[in-house]
């Protein structure tokens, strides 16, 4: 097993320097018409997607004769708060005759029986409907191969049977950014070793309330599975690629993703969240754990759901804390082989709350089928740890010469004193004004105070930074206290509390001054 970070594949648009049979996704859903909404049944909408796969190797790929044709996976995944989720998948599409079309380079045709070298192959949503579908679990996503016979259809409810199903209740959000994706496991081109870029993904809205309204918007990501737009979106993801060496025969590789990212919390500390996608591994994964030393609370959890008779389990991980770290499981294979594990083309999500500043460590993946594990660089709560820290807004501030609700302070970064990091903001300021802070420990309420037009809602005794005066500048300031260069000598203690206000100059309604509301932090002890 070895591990690559950041990994870029180097192919061209739509070409490739392999000499072997190679399939990408070049086209997921163009337009509104390309996705299919067939209804919902017990608070689950069922979609499918339109696809397009281009043969980009230099050997014609068998499509149905002379080897197993792909089959066509399709996934739905969410970005909000800058935490990513899978919200669902679909049974698979079994390929068949492909038209060999032009779209994608300079089309060497072949009978349908075959796609050949630069040709690309159709199917519209009604084709990649699941409701007649192929279970996920009869595949080996690693090697491609499946077994002569499918097995039993897709059960359950008519409408949303087989198809990709997601929770109604999630849908249609204006907050959210909506991820689909598209992966073609072919046997020839798996066993040639370029499985690795046969998935590709897009961004999907919907343009209102109707959940038929579903259509994509911005260009196709090509040869990256899903995880990728996480980073796409937002660039302090950091993302791992774990590969499983040689798991279907030389050279035919697994592979998995572990992805993090750390985010400042607007009441202090940070949130954790972490992403493990297994893209084709066949062993799949059994267990996540990261060093935690930091008491974590709000601890999340999400897996996707497997549905319409899939033999796989649903049942959620167990969390066990022991050690300074979080370690998250489902049954071993051994007790059963059906167990809730991350399979292939499904993403599980895990988050935790901590007050200290991040740091990086290594998080373990638990392989379930061997028992073996890898490691992957994650962020973690740093060594500086602590818990108890706050940071919260109070008072009020009046209207001012540039605004009419008045200037708004707030606080963010650690809370923890030992990482020096803190940031006050201030806007709906006034523009090009002289500006100081104050603070103090306490806190006070006195309105209009010294013949000003604001609010003084830091205490007695009040603590000038007249070493760091500013100007109010285009209408917004940021400002980062010294830790070790405090005015009248001053610490940042474990335990303390202090509160910080901006006073500036204003000309509202003559010569005058204001200031914000009030931002309190209490350090972590």
């Amino acid at each position: 097993m070895i591990k690559l970070s950041h990994f870029l594949l180097s192919c061209a648009f739509l070409a490739s320097a392999t000499s072997a049979q190679d399939i990408a996704v070049s086209r997921i859903a163009s337009n509104s018409s390309d996705y299919a909404y067939y209804g919902t049944n017990g608070g689950i909408a069922a979609f499918s997607m339109g696809t397009t796969s281009c043969n980009v190797g230099n050997v014609v790929v068998a499509w149905g004769t002379g080897g197993d044709p792909p089959v066509i996976a399709q996934n739905m995944f969410k970005i909000k708060d800058g935490r990513m989720e899978q919200l669902g998948y679909s049974w698979m599409k079994e390929g068949f005759c492909a038209v060999n079309e032009n779209s994608c380079g300079s089309c060497q045709g072949t009978p349908c029986s075959t796609l050949g070298i630069g040709c690309a192959d159709t199917y519209g949503s009604g084709l990649n409907d699941g409701r007649f579908g192929v279970a996920k679990f009869r595949v080996n996503p690693v090697t491609g191969a499946w077994p002569n016979s499918w097995g039993a259809g897709p059960t359950g409810p008519t409408t949303i049977r087989g198809r990709l199903q997601v929770p109604a209740n999630e849908l249609a959000d204006s907050s959210v950014t909506y991820i689909s994706e598209s992966q073609y496991p072919h046997e020839q081109d798996q066993m040639a070793g370029n499985g690795r870029n046969n998935a590709s993904w897009i961004r999907a809205q919907w343009s209102n309330s109707n959940l038929s309204s579903l259509a994509t918007t911005g260009p196709i990501h090509l040869y990256n599975p899903a995880i990728y737009a996480w980073k796409h979106y937002h660039s302090d993801v950091m993302i791992e690629e774990l590969q499983l060496t040689d798991e279907g025969g030389p050279n035919v590789h697994g592979y998995v993703f572990v992805a993090s990212k750390a985010t400042a919390m607007p009441g202090g500390g940070f949130r954790y969240d972490y992403c493990v996608q297994n893209f084709n591994s066949d062993d799949a994964v059994g267990s996540f754990n990261v060093p935690a030393d930091c008491s974590p609370s709000n601890v999340f959890f999400r897996d996707v759901d497997h549905h319409s008779g899939s033999i796989w389990d649903n049942t959620d991980w167990t969390l066990n804390q022991t050690g300074g770290t979080l370690d998250w499981s489902t049954q071993t294979f051994a007790q059963n082989p059906d167990a809730n594990a991350i399979r292939w083309g499904t993403m599980f999500t895990f988050s935790f709350e901590a007050d200290a500043a991040p740091g990086v460590a290594q998080a373990t993946v638990g392989l379930f089928k061997s028992g073996g594990s890898m490691n992957a660089t994650v962020f973690v709560p740093g060594s500086n740890c602590c818990s108890g820290g706050n940071i919260s807004t109070y008072c009020s501030s009046t209207m001012n010469s540039a605004s009419i609700v008045g200037a708004v302070l707030t606080a963010s970064g650690s809370t923890n004193a030992a990482d020096q990091s803190l940031t006050l903001s201030a806007h709906d300021l006034p523009l090009n004004k002289w500006s100081y802070f104050l603070m103090s420990r306490n806190q006070t309420f006195v309105p209009l105070f010294g013949g000003s037009q604001g609010n003084l809602c830091v205490g007695s005794p009040q603590i000038r930074f007249s070493n760091n005066v500013m100007t109010t500048g285009p209408g917004n300031l940021t400002f980062s206290p010294d830790f070790n260069n405090l005015p009248q000598g001053q610490v940042f203690l474990p335990g303390d509390t202090w509160n910080f206000q901006l006073w500036f100059r204003d000309n509202f309604p003559g010569p005058t001054s204001n200031t914000t509301n009030g931002a309190s932090v209490t350090f972590c002890q």
